[in-house]
């Protein structure tokens, strides 16, 4: 018994500790990092959806703020205080999450933990790559409501100003990402469908959310009203940009099939779950973040979290809580491959984790990005970086690790390849459009082009590559020197510059003040000579002689080996348990 005491503190303390040292030991994402700039621009008297472009809302640049004007206060980078706040929001989702579970089975000690450490698994270790993203957030501020709803569900008693607060936090996450409030919406139809509350009473969660979303729009058409103009300008671009169709995504997006699949063991297992309203809220919305990610239609890791994360609690659920089948083969097979699967999970995600916590192995796009970030310190600090590239990730963290400002108002030039997705598909030569050809959110493009290298005054102005003008090379097709020279205006400005470095996939051109020598070339027209190399990124499906695969392979067979002598252990003493008929 005091072995089992002993187990739950340090699984719990190991999930939350791997998980972070595996993201303070690791560069922060290109969002986090984007955001953050964006922030501190923003208060330093940059006007948001004017002289920044975000398609975002913009609470999210609000909560960024806050996390930049701390790390002012305290003297240290942005980055640290962003994801030592991170942190703190997470681990009181998780409490709260706990203090949901004691009042929903208050004597069940086992599942409560149990559940606990299902949420600090998919809140610390599942994310990856992903931490730190709005949808990571969104599901740490969505879990308690989860719980609540099971607690309605259950017609558990829960105090009035606790709902309050748990409605306001999923609330500020659906503000966040507006597709997944038709979370929020699946759950409230399902409580009243189930029977538990009839259609007309409104729960106080439910006053909460509806509450804050509505001050949310008002606040927007107020505080931003250029957002909307924006969206106008820029939202038919935005959704061809990584275009990818909502049904291709919703079956084959990163993730996609461990979420179908845990709806699928659900519907399969559901009569012998113990705690079925419990199971059924994960399941649902599991579903509903499935079917929100997938509406995004870019087929991007983080918009489908919060599904798998969903989904991996369904299974952890469903290996922990179903009851035995016996006699049912079908079910049998789906409970042990749910343990299955849920153990490969973890093993695979806390590996991950502990391979970025320790830095094993060669990692050549980090060291491209270590050489490139040492330039940007050295000819540019405290001064205005230029990036040009489709890719976000080419200007951040670069800026922030680089001890830079943007002089861009995009995180990244996706106006472009969105203008010309039909030629770069195509297997003729690209031709760009002429003045008179182009479309509004092309023009918008040239003309923020031209004012922030004309009136930002950047130190360093840093060129993606581009490779031959070939199908198989994508958006590298694209020869942005020689597209935006075609501006007279722009040419000038461009040739200020000198080539100062090649880092990798990228050329850093540095400004030539009046009356100095220039020692390189300035930027040029030249033919694509290299073809994109394709490598095997981590949320990419395992392959079969990844290392990782192998982890997973061995995982699955141990914990749906450890299911079947449980579920055989369980039938036996159930059916030693029966009484026996005697003859007299």
């Amino acid at each position: 018994m005091t072995s089992r005491r002993a187990f739950f503190p340090v699984a719990l303390a190991l999930l939350i500790t791997l998980g972070l040292a595996a993201e303070f030991r690791s560069y922060a994402g290109a969002d986090t990092g984007f955001l953050l700039d964006e922030a501190a621009r923003v208060l330093d008297g940059a006007r948001l959806y004017v002289d920044l472009v975000d398609m975002n809302p913009p609470l999210i640049v609000l909560l960024n703020m806050a996390a930049v004007l701390f790390a002012r206060a305290l003297g240290i980078p942005g980055i640290l205080t962003y994801r030592l706040g991170f942190t703190a929001l997470l681990l009181a989702a998780l409490l709260l999450a706990a203090w949901l579970l004691r009042r929903l089975f208050p004597a069940e000690v086992a599942l409560r933990r149990s559940i606990v450490l299902l949420v600090a698994f998919v809140l610390f270790n599942l994310p990856g790559q992903d931490f730190g993203e709005r949808e990571h957030l969104l599901l740490a501020l969505v879990l308690p409501y989860l719980l609540l709803a099971a607690a309605r569900a259950l017609r558990g008693d829960v105090p009035a100003p606790a709902a309050l607060l748990i409605g306001a936090l999923a609330a500020v996450g659906f503000a966040l990402k507006p597709p997944f409030a038709l979370l929020w919406l699946a759950i409230e139809s399902y409580i009243r469908l189930t029977g538990r509350l009839t259609w007309r009473k409104l729960l106080p969660e439910t006053w909460a959310i509806a509450g804050f979303l509505t001050l949310h729009a008002f606040a927007v058409l107020l505080w931003a009203p250029g957002y909307l103009r924006l969206v106008r300008l820029l939202a038919g671009p935005y959704t061809r940009f990584l275009y990818d169709p909502f049904w291709h995504v919703l079956v084959t997006g990163p993730g996609a099939l461990l979420t179908l699949f845990a709806l699928l063991a659900f519907a399969a297992l559901r009569r012998q779950v113990r705690h079925r309203e419990l199971a059924a809220v994960f399941a649902l919305g599991a579903l509903a973040c499935l079917v929100a990610g997938a509406s995004q239609q870019k087929g991007l890791s983080y918009h489908l979290y919060p599904a798998v994360a969903l989904g991996a609690i369904v299974l952890g659920l469903l290996a922990w809580d179903a009851g035995d089948s016996p006699r049912d083969r079908v079910r049998s097979v789906y409970r042990l491959l749910a343990a299955g699967v849920f153990a490969a999970l973890v093993v695979v995600a806390c590996a991950r984790n502990a391979a970025a916590a320790a830095r094993l192995g060669p990692n050549p796009q980090q060291a491209e990005f270590e050489r490139l970030a040492a330039v940007v310190r050295a000819r540019a600090a405290g001064e205005g970086v230029y990036t040009m590239s489709y890719h976000i990730g080419s200007a951040y963290p670069l800026i922030n690790y680089g001890g830079a400002r943007s002089a861009s108002r995009f995180a990244q030039l996706w106006i472009l390849p969105a203008a010309y997705m039909d030629q770069l598909r195509g297997s003729r030569p690209l031709r760009y459009h002429a003045p008179g050809e182009m479309g509004p959110s092309e023009r918008f493009l040239n003309q923020a082009v031209l004012e922030d290298l004309r009136d930002e005054h950047p130190k360093l102005l840093v060129v993606l590559k581009h490779a031959r003008d070939l199908p198989a090379n994508g958006f590298r097709r694209l020869d942005y020197v020689a597209y935006f020279s075609r501006d007279p205006r722009i040419a000038r400005l461009l040739d200020r510059f000198q080539l100062v470095a090649e880092v990798g996939d990228f050329l850093v051109y540095e400004w030539v003040p009046d009356g100095v020598e220039r020692t390189g070339p300035a930027p040029a027209v030249r033919p694509g000579t290299q073809d994109v190399i394709v490598t095997h990124r981590a949320d990419e499906p395992l392959r079969l002689g990844d290392p990782t695969f192998l982890l997973a392979v061995l995982a699955f067979a141990i914990g749906a080996t450890l299911a079947w002598f449980a579920e055989r252990g369980r039938a036996g003493a159930s059916a030693a348990s029966r009484p026996t008929q005697v003859e007299g």
